[in-house]
């Protein structure tokens, strides 16, 4: 059998010993494995998994920013561990907040996982930590990011989804992750357990605040406010706790190119000026974040 096909079929036992989690997207009712590598509902309405270990049930086609090398930068950033303090950060509070206490499985989902690599660092953490059943779930209505994340990570369902509309039954997830990516607050109260928690994560005000002084003129482009964001969420969750956590990332050449590439903060930033943040030879970034972790009203 071709690794390709040990990847479909890797992916297709894990989906169908889940199957319980998944609801059609189309008409809401019940999912299951056919023989074939292919959840369909009661209905019949089918979804294929990709030869990459993945599932796609988005609706419809959508345009997206994240072209292949954003996204390869983005992952390469991920992998050289920006990242990780934070993440750490979200682990701990895991393990505080989650009521992991019984060892019954538990599920995680990361609703706007990109290439994957958050939450499968968050995963080989907990498991390091405790003997907890866990298992992962990661969504993103990027088909390029999703793929990525099933070509580098194995054990966790993969899934090409819109967060207006997630492909779950309800009440089926401890924890929803939700890691500087836009929410769907709805659809999260819909699919946590009553016990759950929600993790979101938005950038402080200080967040590569390096950068931004070098492409913005305007004070109101320097600085980030999340005042807006955490009202919103305090206006769907109970807000238990809310943590900031600020560190300063090293930066080389290579890193501080990909870092340019992988940022939406660059977007619409003139080429001249993404030279001119090359040749100063920044070699320091901040990056600051809030985690705001709520429970169902």
């Amino acid at each position: 059998m071709g690794e390709k096909l040990k990847k479909i079929y890797k992916a297709l036992n894990i989906i169908s010993n889940n199957s319980h989690l998944f609801k059609c997207p189309v008409c809401g009712s019940k999912m299951s494995i056919l023989d074939s590598p292919t959840l369909a509902c009661d209905n019949k309405h089918s979804f294929d998994l990709a030869r990459q270990g993945y599932i796609n049930m988005l609706l419809k086609s959508n345009k997206t920013k994240y072209d292949r090398d954003m996204l390869k930068s983005r992952s390469i950033i991920a992998k050289s561990g920006f990242f990780d303090p934070m993440l750490q950060e979200i682990c701990d509070l895991i393990v505080k907040k989650a009521g992991f206490e019984n060892t019954q499985a538990k599920f995680i989902l990361d609703a706007g996982c990109g290439g994957g690599s958050h939450l499968s660092r968050i995963l080989t953490t907990l498991k390091a930590e405790s003997d907890i059943s866990l298992q992962g779930v990661g969504i993103d209505i990027s088909k390029g990011g999703i793929s990525i994340a099933a070509r580098d990570y194995e054990g966790i369902i993969w899934c090409v989804a819109d967060l207006a509309n997630l492909p779950f039954n309800d009440k089926q997830f401890n924890v929803v992750l939700n890691i500087l990516s836009p929410a769907s607050y709805t659809e999260f109260s819909r699919i946590l357990k009553d016990s759950g928690i929600l993790i979101k994560v938005v950038p402080g005000k200080d967040y590569l605040i390096q950068l931004r002084n070098i492409f913005y003129d305007r004070t109101d482009k320097k600085s980030y406010s999340n005042e807006q964001v955490i009202h919103l969420f305090t206006q769907n969750f109970n807000m238990i706790e809310h943590k900031m956590c600020s560190y300063n990332v090293a930066l080389n050449e290579i890193s501080l190119r990909h870092l340019l590439n992988m940022t939406p903060l660059t977007w619409n930033v003139e080429k001249e000026k993404l030279e001119k943040a090359i040749e100063m030879g920044i070699r320091e970034v901040t990056a600051d974040f809030h985690i705001i972790i709520g429970k169902k009203f």
